[in-house]
């Protein structure tokens, strides 16, 4: 697949995002969310991870990071990440993709992201 300039910002933003994962760095990770107002609705496709907060999130995160799932490696798996497709105005964007785990990408799972661009200085 072929990707414009946008587009290849927002793979850049995503590979960012994960390698932040990837690194079990939850002080990067921090940078990527809205800490001034706790904003965040995150759907997780493991059970039990849904969050509304973000402080909740986060806690779940470092839990991962410190303890894995039961029901995986125990460690963060590596992404493959599809079909790109990103709708965006000046301050927000939508992305669709779909997302596989390198290790077994079968099934794969649809993703959504919806970001808005915050000066949390």
């Amino acid at each position: 697949m072929e990707y414009n300039d946008t587009d290849k910002f927002f793979m850049d933003f995503l590979d960012h995002y994960n390698q932040a994962f990837y690194d079990k760095d939850i002080n990067k990770l921090k940078k990527f969310y809205d800490s001034t107002n706790n904003v965040l609705i995150y759907f997780d496709n493991h059970k039990n991870n849904d969050t509304y907060r973000l402080d909740e999130h986060l806690r779940l995160i470092s839990d991962f990071f410190e303890n894995g799932k039961a029901t995986e490696s125990g460690g963060v798996e590596p992404l493959i990440i599809e079909n790109l497709h990103v709708f965006h105005k000046t301050d927000s964007a939508c992305l669709c993709f779909i997302a596989r785990y390198k290790s077994f990408p079968t099934p794969a799972i649809r993703a959504t992201m919806y970001l808005e661009y915050i000066d949390n200085n």
